[in-house]
């Protein structure tokens, strides 16, 4: 027999474990760190830049982007040049700070680098926001 307020419990832990292990966006989250790392990087993208660094095709990018346009994430201004919009830096920031904190505490155990970048792709979006911020918590101090 459930006490009072377990079901509540459960269904609140069901929402992170949904929250940790729903991949529906992790393809547009990689498209919005790799335009947020390319402009980093060069200080402006183009759609073949997410490509390349993807490793996808231009056309695939071309229907990342008017998804991610529709949702109001990103625009390609005149020049065509691939720009996030508040709403989207704010996501790709939160994914890049995931990748950087599990990269560099990867290498940090002595995983290769090749391997801790790639790990580190899979754990960004493996994890609630909640146990991200007590792994970091845990981890950082």
């Amino acid at each position: 027999m459930m006490e009072a307020g377990s079901e509540m419990r459960v269904s609140e832990n069901r929402g992170v474990i949904r929250e940790a292990v729903d991949h529906r966006h992790e393809s547009e989250q990689d498209y919005l760190e790799a335009v947020l790392r390319i402009t980093k990087e060069k200080g402006e993208c183009h759609s073949v830049d997410v490509a390349r660094q993807l490793g996808v095709s231009k056309p695939s990018v071309s229907v990342a982007v008017a998804k991610l346009e529709e949702k109001g994430l990103l625009v390609m201004d005149a020049q065509k040049l691939l720009q996030l919009t508040p709403k989207g830096e704010a996501i790709a920031r939160r994914i890049f700070e995931r990748h950087m904190f599990f990269k560099n505490h990867l290498i940090g155990i002595g995983v290769d680098e090749d391997t801790a970048e790639y790990e580190a792709c899979l754990l960004e979006h493996d994890i609630s926001q909640q146990t991200f911020e007590k792994m970091k918590q845990a981890l950082t101090h």
